[in-house]
């Protein structure tokens, strides 16, 4: 299979969920923005943006701090957090990427109008990452406890539904991996820029 072959069957993935998809983004990126109002009328604790003189300096550069950062976020905060969690239930990684954006939404609110410009693009590309994690996770999760809501009315067993979801997960977890590395970079550069 060429890679535009591959690269059109993943977004396929998407189409066919395009509901669920849109309806993720905007629970996502919705919460963001309620999470930053909330923070705006609200005595939430204080948080230092001192990482980046912690994270960047002569030892810890860019070379390093990109592959870390995007270990990180696809290894902890996509795939166990999101992802494998609709292993349990199904709305699991649905409520986890909507407690992450309001939490970004309440950090978010703490920075300078010039520092959320420059870190607009990373909340877009991981947010965008994660919202494809829940997609999966909610797959998988509907997969072996619903699988007639997950593909339905093909008949599939369990079984067959979850293998088809996996194969499914795997494809859009080549978009979350690209989403999450052009994250990290544009992260470590931002971080990088604070320093």
């Amino acid at each position: 299979m060429s890679l535009g072959k591959f690269f059109k069957s993943c977004f396929s993935l998407i189409s066919r969920r395009s509901l669920l998809f849109v309806v993720m983004n905007t629970l996502f990126f919705g919460l963001t923005i309620v999470g930053a109002f909330l923070a705006q009328f609200q005595s939430f604790p204080s948080y230092e943006w001192d990482l980046s003189e912690r994270m960047f300096s002569e030892e810890w550069g860019l070379p390093v701090m990109i592959p870390v950062i995007f270990l990180f976020n696809l290894v902890v905060s996509a795939l166990s957090l999101v992802t494998l969690t609709g292993l349990v239930f199904f709305a699991l990684p649905v409520a986890v990427l909507s407690v992450r954006a309001v939490f970004w939404g309440v950090l978010l609110n703490q920075l300078s109008t010039p520092k959320f410009f420059l870190a607009f693009p990373t909340l877009v590309l991981e947010g965008e990452g994660y919202v494809l994690a829940s997609l999966a996770g909610v797959i998988l999760g509907l997969s072996w406890l619903k699988p007639g809501w997950a593909y339905g009315g093909e008949g599939f067993s369990r079984l067959e539904a979850f293998k088809i979801a996996w194969k499914n997960c795997m494809r859009l977890y080549v978009l979350v991996m690209l989403l999450l590395f052009l994250g990290a970079v544009v992260e470590a550069v931002t971080i990088a820029w604070f320093a």
